[in-house]
């Protein structure tokens, strides 16, 4: 299994900038009118309401990771390891993004609803009443919700590690994720898995080939080795051929007898050259 070829996880990415832009409009809405006499019973109750619902919600029965609120994978069609990754949902990886994010939009909330009179004049829901502008932004508060707990489960598929196998089956089938997960919208997505490149070792081999082409495999004979070294000799030093073999010494001793006739003609011609004067 390789959460990294399901392209849908890669999909779920984008509510990174997804998040600031409904932030933006829950601040849109509440700026069309102003706040009741008790704005803080009035923010709880659009917190509990918006965040705190969906989040129990969840909590119990994951947001499918194959789903976007309006269109999903059929569930019926879905291979092993698409079901091998919605059996895997309701750990750590889907609670943990839900309690953040039901922690945290709680001083949001608050920030927005205060800061909201700086853009009244943006609002489309100007002259309205607050109960409107409250009723509206609860539903773009679940979806924050939603969208936070997919993005937590996708991030922790794709950048951290996991113990995959390939050969696991998936643990439920069809019936029974429908009752594990929370999946909404039109079954129309078909998505084929993305086809990552594999990392090539045809350089690596070629350069353990030309490491091991490099080495000379050639012996230096040792008769050869001894004869060079006893052969390269000075002119006029005595070699010494007592190691030499049986053929190399007869050639040896030919090739000095040779050497003292060459010695002994200049000699002679030497001492004979006064008496001829």
């Amino acid at each position: 299994m390789k959460p990294r070829r399901e392209p849908l996880l890669w999909l779920q990415c984008l509510a990174l900038g997804a998040i600031p832009l409904e932030l933006l409009l829950v601040r849109q809405f509440l700026a069309g009118a102003d706040p009741g006499p008790f704005p803080g019973i009035e923010r709880l109750l659009v917190w509990g309401i918006g965040v705190l619902a969906p989040a129990i919600a969840l909590w119990q029965r994951p947001a499918d990771w194959g789903s976007l609120l309006f269109a999903r994978i059929p569930i019926a069609v879905r291979n092993s390891d698409q079901n091998s990754l919605s059996a895997s949902q309701g750990g750590l990886i889907s609670r943990l993004p839900l309690v953040a994010v039901t922690v945290l939009l709680i001083p949001v909330l608050w920030w927005l609803d205060d800061t909201a009179v700086l853009a009244s004049e943006f609002s489309p829901l100007q002259d309205h009443s607050r109960l409107t502008t409250l009723l509206l932004s609860v539903p773009v508060l679940a979806v924050m919700v939603w969208q936070v707990q997919q993005l937590g489960q996708a991030l922790s598929w794709l950048l951290l590690p996991g113990p995959w196998d390939d050969n696991q089956d998936g643990a439920f089938n069809a019936d029974q994720l429908k009752e594990r997960i929370s999946s909404f919208g039109l079954p129309l997505i078909q998505l084929s898995a993305l086809d990552w490149p594999e990392p090539e070792t045809v350089a690596s081999e070629e350069i353990s080939e030309q490491g091991e082409l490099s080495v000379p495999t050639t012996p230096v004979e040792p008769e050869e080795t001894g004869k060079n070294q006893q052969g390269s000799t000075l002119d006029g030093e005595v070699l010494d051929t007592n190691d030499l073999p049986s053929g190399d010494t007869e050639a040896h001793g030919e090739q000095t007898e040779s050497r003292g006739s060459e010695e002994s003609e200049p000699n002679e011609t030497a001492e004979a050259s006064p008496g001829g004067h």
